[in-house]
């Protein structure tokens, strides 16, 4: 059980920092070197944001932990957005800022059931045979989306990215119901006739695009025009960047 649960958690967890690290390396682009530096830094912030759990959890009325995970969804958004004009430091900004995100409660799992000896085995094979499966996905991600490049242009990887980067918003929408700072209509979508959000298709399409299988219709809105959004803030983004005249012409 305890060999199964750490392979799913290590999938839920990973998946979505090795599909935008393949995304913005497409996008952007970063090299191998950039994209370790990166890693390296988003582990370091999430050990630092687990260790400064307990203390956040205690600011704005008990409701830190919440806002400072809202806050890094606006973040990623933005910063994936930002990325659309080759900008590498947008790029990191959103690789690392993920990574915090998805990374701190992957971590607070692991030490949750290191020191038994009874999990402690399982838990290593579960996490090594979930890191080998994203690892794996993302390399064959890669080649596939690298391709579509080559003979369709990079607008198809802006427009996964914007649906990618616009899931990051459902985290904000059910962080701010949490807390209370947000009323999401209770009214909700069932598709789990079409497709359950925990089969391996669902787990793929939840990190690929945020899929959910009961979304809210408030979700399904903001989903929509957020996606709309940053496409068309792509493009224009993307046409200034193309005018900007070049210092010595």
């Amino acid at each position: 059980m305890m060999l199964i649960t750490s392979l799913l958690m290590s999938i839920n967890q990973l998946l979505p920092v090795v599909i935008l690290a393949v995304l913005l390396s497409l996008i952007v682009p970063l090299s191998q070197r950039q994209l370790s530096i990166y890693a390296v830094i988003g582990t370091l912030m999430s050990l630092v944001f687990v260790q400064a759990a307990a203390w956040l959890s205690q600011l704005l009325d008990h409701r830190g932990l919440e806002f400072i995970q809202m806050l890094l969804c606006i973040m990623i958004f933005v910063a994936a957005l930002m990325s659309c004009q080759h900008r590498k430091m947008a790029a990191a900004l959103a690789l690392i800022a993920t990574m915090t995100l998805y990374l701190s409660h992957y971590m607070i799992y692991l030490v949750s059931f290191w020191h038994s000896k009874d999990t402690a085995e399982p838990l290593i094979l579960g996490t090594c045979l979930g890191v080998g499966i994203c690892i794996s996905f993302g390399v064959l991600l890669f080649f596939l989306l690298e391709s579509i490049v080559r003979r369709a242009g990079v607008q198809p990887l802006v427009v996964l990215l914007a649906f990618n980067a616009t899931a990051k918003l459902l985290i904000f929408l059910d962080l701010a119901s949490q807390v209370d700072l947000l009323d999401v209509t209770s009214n909700y979508l069932d598709w789990r006739g079409f497709l359950v959000e925990n089969s391996e298709l669902g787990r793929v399409l939840k990190a690929l695009v945020g899929y959910e299988a009961t979304p809210s219709k408030t979700a399904l809105w903001v989903y929509v025009i957020a996606a709309v959004v940053f496409i068309a803030l792509a493009r224009v983004l993307k046409i200034k960047k193309t005018e900007e005249p070049v210092c010595g012409s």
